[in-house]
């Protein structure tokens, strides 16, 4: 049950992260400068960019990242604890097996040249690989 929580509130999150991106975005921030400043203000880093100067000296912007940063910090909590109910049932081995297989398939998913190359396209459709 703490894992369906979990992930449910992962999305509360990215739901929240796109909520205000879209009301930064309104204030007349662009979209890219938007969503780094939200992921900033949420999760407590990169904030001191010189584009933080464009929240700061902005009175709505302001007070919309005051929300985030107290946000931010109320979910990392809500987050830890769940993940620390998740652990106290007991580590199963079955559980960390799978998510460490995930890991390592997309890993060497990633290693494979064509991959690389499809990728990269996707990635850098300006450039000639």
């Amino acid at each position: 049950m703490s894992l369906l929580f979990l992930l449910v509130y992962l999305i509360i999150i990215l739901v929240v992260i796109e909520i205000f991106v879209v009301l930064f975005r309104l204030t007349g921030l662009k979209v890219e400068v938007s969503r780094f400043q939200v992921i900033s203000m949420m999760t407590g880093t990169g904030f001191t960019t010189g584009e933080s100067e464009l929240i700061l000296g902005h009175p709505i912007r302001r007070k919309l990242a005051a929300f985030l940063i107290l946000f931010g910090a109320f979910s990392l909590a809500v987050i830890i604890s769940s993940i620390s109910q998740f652990l106290s049932k007991g580590l199963r081995i079955t559980e960390i097996l799978t998510v460490a297989g995930a890991v390592i398939m997309i890993y060497c998913t990633l290693k494979v040249k064509i991959i690389q190359r499809i990728l990269a396209k996707f990635l850098h459709p300006s450039e000639k690989n």
